[in-house]
């Protein structure tokens, strides 16, 4: 059975050198046939296209003049002559003898031998005119503005990889344009009128599907499940296919698609990943069941069913994983008990998580365990055999081909991983090595050290964070230990883990060596930290306080690397301490970091474009509560940090535009320094004196990106799920965070507008807090606790008429939201131990009744 399901994985999925070749032949230039080219025709067009001024001009001089000279009648090559011939060439003369030297008689006979194939020098007019376009948002505009078929190499040059999309309706837009234009109808295209050669090859849509992802990743990760719909449609268009080869059937042609597509969609965001992994979820999900519909179902190799466990490990706990993991979370490693009779009823499966059942179904399907398998199975809450609680995590390292025997490691490591505390670790770190007999690698100090520098757990009993939620520290159990025996157990300080690392000859690297970075206790250990991995010295040197090293000297930092020596900054900018003065030292490091980020993450490089934690590491620093940015007053201290703040944020905005933390993090700037304004000032002033002075246009700037952020994407396409229709989320928290920052600024119209557009999208804002469990419903009720205790007082009757008719049609309509009672907007207020809500109920008060 086994030997036969790897005949059918061999045949479906093609080799690696295949695979190679394949891809070469779709996106290259055939190099054996223009060996001295050194770039396919479709990087020497990106090439040239980003080429803005004469130094990067230079620096690819002679592939431009290989490719200017060459004879060919492949289309990037003459879309790229045709482009240059137009161009003023006087500074690059070489480049000119090489356009020159094509003659007209020569273009001539070029354009009849295209003419044969359909294309014409208008055609070649329309494809420089759509590539031409200032940015990636803007090419895909004309390319979607006519209803003209382009040649593949036209979407393949819209979707590199070191392409950006500031706008999420890009995306969205290429997949419809695809759809429509590139993928054939259910029927046969021949009895519709279509040429068969307009549609992608199998080759060409594995290609394109691949690059689908990566952007709608980046850019708007609920479109990964677009993408899924696109790859349902052309799995079924397949036995259509007219391009496909003679010794694979159709069927197989399916099942490599698929396959591919289930790998594929593993591939997670960027930016909050674990929070965006439900979409991965949902495009997998779907095509599984597309599959389950067709006549035929297809087949899944092992490498997907590794990538559905993948995904499925990064997923929330659902109601049954919750329901296991309150029951077993006090011991561990928590095995199956039978607390009652219901217990003894369940089967070992009714406990296990969705990852560890798809590992079950991948067995059954005979597919050989493995140690990669293994280590999934720890995170997927199976230990030994018996099942645990879930760990909700990113995917582990996969080791292939001939370093695949290293997964042992992977394996060791997430067990680790899947621990409640330092102390759980440490016994799995020992264990595992007496067992195996060998000794950690890299991975299994990782993760030792990101338990050690795990944070404790909130201890407030409200919570409900369960262990495997997070990477916080539960508390340890072990009253019933001597304590020689707790001191025998104890795990190791970060620093005696260190020499230990060190002393074995193996440099820090991976998210061991950023969380060391991050919970450095100075600088200087930060810097230390970082030349251990490699970095070279006086690179490490430029990056101390005081320095301004250079854009090419901070490349050499890894971006990860950088991002956590950022963090590192931001965490040790210092609190205030009463009346003591801080040295300018001590108030250096987050104005150091604006520094190197700004130099780094400039607007005009692909980084700068699309790498957005550091600028979220500063913008989240400054709003915390009790920063020093200056010395003096409280008040004066909130107000720079407000003042610096929106600085970076202008900064940050010029290039990674808006988003929805950026949204937030600028209203909790806000209202603290209103906050604390308003507790400086002497009770008679607290009703005139402007809480925010010198920044006039600030409820200008909130209330436009808020109005940006609600602006749906254009949406045209149908499809099987429902869809967030912003680019950009906004959830509960966001709207309540707003709701009391309007409050701050005594924008009582503005407030009116949030609750009328909550109640306009209730489907999508119910969808949101349902994403949140309780949390986000109690959140909704807060929003509107705030909204009656600082606008409620001001708020005219024919508004609040209006108000109260349309929360009882959107009940009538099976809403259940409700306004709250008086009762609950006073514990609203009371709620805040610092007075802040009261204070500023009161100043809207006197003011109204002042006006």
């Amino acid at each position: 059975m086994r030997k036969g399901l790897g005949a059918i994985r061999d045949r479906l999925l093609s080799s690696r050198q295949a695979w190679s070749q394949t891809l070469s032949r779709a996106t290259s230039s055939r190099r054996h046939q223009f060996p001295h080219l050194g770039f396919s025709p479709n990087q020497v067009l990106a090439l040239r296209f980003r080429a803005k001024n004469e130094l990067q001009k230079e620096k690819h001089r002679l592939p431009f003049r290989l490719a200017a000279s060459v004879r060919s009648a492949r289309l990037p090559i003459l879309t790229f002559q045709a482009w240059l011939a137009r161009q003023d060439l006087s500074s690059e003369a070489e480049l000119a003898t090489a356009v020159a030297a094509k003659k007209p008689l020569e273009w001539t006979d070029t354009l009849n031998s295209l003419a044969a194939r359909g294309w014409s020098q208008d055609h070649i007019d329309h494809w420089i005119w759509i590539l031409s376009a200032e940015d990636g948002d803007a090419r895909v505009q004309r390319l979607v503005s006519t209803q003209r078929h382009n040649p593949i190499f036209v979407l393949f040059f819209l979707l590199r990889k070191d392409e950006t999309f500031r706008k999420a309706e890009s995306v969205s837009l290429l997949i419809q344009h695809i759809s429509r234009h590139y993928i054939a109808p259910t029927a046969n295209p021949s009895k519709v009128g279509l040429n068969p050669k307009m549609f992608l090859t199998v080759t060409q849509f594995r290609i394109l599907m691949q690059r689908l992802i990566y952007h709608a990743k980046n850019t708007h990760p609920p479109y990964i499940v677009l993408i899924a719909r696109l790859i349902g449609d052309y799995i079924k268009s397949i036995p259509y296919d007219p391009h496909h080869t003679h010794h694979r059937t159709d069927y197989h042609d399916q099942c490599a698609i698929y396959n591919a597509a289930l790998s594929g969609l593993k591939t997670f965001s960027p930016n909050r990943p674990l929070a965006n992994m439900e979409y991965n979820w949902r495009a997998q999900k779907f095509l599984l069941a597309m599959s389950d519909s067709l006549r035929r179902p297809l087949i899944i190799n092992k490498a997907s069913y590794q990538s559905i466990r993948q995904v499925l490990i990064g997923l929330k706990k659902s109601g049954k994983e919750r329901a296991v993991a309150l029951r077993y979370a006090k011991s561990w490693p928590p095995y199956r008990q039978d607390f009652d009779g219901r217990d003894t009823k369940r089967t070992i499966e009714d406990d296990m998580s969705r990852s560890a059942k798809a590992g079950v179904l991948m067995k059954e399907a005979g597919y050989p365990e493995d140690e990669y398998d293994r280590a999934l199975d720890a995170l997927g809450g199976i230990s030994e055999g018996s099942p645990t609680i879930q760990t909700r995590s990113l995917p582990p390292k996969q080791w292939k081909d001939e370093k695949e025997d290293l997964n042992i490691y992977s394996n060791w490591a997430m067990n680790v991983r899947a621990t409640r505390n330092a102390q759980e670790a440490w016994r799995v770190f020992n264990r595992f090595a007496e067992k195996t007999g060998l000794a950690p690698n890299f991975q299994i100090y990782n993760e030792m050290f990101v338990k050690l520098q795990a944070s404790p757990v909130d201890p407030d009993p409200s919570s409900d964070l369960l262990p495997g939620d997070s990477r916080e520290s539960f508390p340890v159990h072990d009253a019933n230990y001597s304590q020689y025996e707790v001191a025998r157990l104890s795990p190791p300080t970060v620093s005696e883990l260190y020499a230990d690392l060190m002393n074995h000859g193996i440099k820090p690297q991976g998210h061991g060596l950023h969380s060391l970075v991050i919970h450095a206790r100075s600088i200087e250990e930060g810097l230390r930290y970082l030349e251990d991995s490699g970095i070279p010295s006086d690179t490490i040197k430029s990056l101390a306080l005081f320095q301004q090293p250079s854009y090419a000297t901070l490349r050499k930092v890894p971006l990860l690397c950088f991002n956590s020596y950022i963090k590192l900054l931001c965490r040790l900018q210092p609190n205030r301490r009463g009346h003591e003065m801080l040295g300018s030292n001590e108030l250096q490091p987050i104005r150091h970091a604006i520094s190197l980020v700004s130099t780094r993450l400039h607007s005009r490089s692909v980084e700068g474009m699309t790498f957005r934690p550091p600028w979220y590491s500063i913008l989240r620093a400054l709003p915390r509560a009790h920063i020093a940015i200056k010395n003096g007053p409280v008040a004066e201290n909130d107000l720079e940090a407000l003042t610096l703040f929106m600085q970076v944020f202008h900064s940050a905005r010029r290039c990674i535009g808006y988003d929805a933390e950026l949204f937030i993090l600028l209203c909790r700037v806000v209202q603290k320094a209103s906050l604390s304004r308003l507790m400086s000032l002497p009770e008679m002033a607290r009703a005139e004196a402007a809480l925010v002075p010198h920044l006039p246009d600030l409820l200008s700037v909130i209330t436009s990106i808020f109005s940006r952020l609600t602006t749906p994407i254009v949406e045209d396409a149908p499809t099987s799920f429902s869809m967030s229709q912003f680019q950009f989320p906004l959830g509960p928290p966001h709207l309540h965070t707003y709701m009391r920052t309007l409050g701050f600024l005594e924008a009582k119209d503005e407030m009116a507008k949030v609750v009328f557009w909550m109640m306009d999208n209730y489907k999508y804002v119910d969808e949101e807090a349902n994403r949140l469990t309780a949390r986000g419903h109690a959140m909704i009720a807060k929003t509107f606790c705030a909204f009656y205790a600082f606008a409620g007082p001001t708020l005219d009757g024919e508004i609040q008429q209006e108000l109260k008719n349309r929360m009882d049609q959107l009940i009538a309509n099976g809403g259940h939201w409700s306004w709250p009672t008086l009762q609950e907007v006073e514990n609203y207020v009371r709620a805040d131990a610092h007075g802040g809500s009261e204070a500023l109920r009161r100043r809207i008060i006197t003011r109204s009744s002042h006006s």
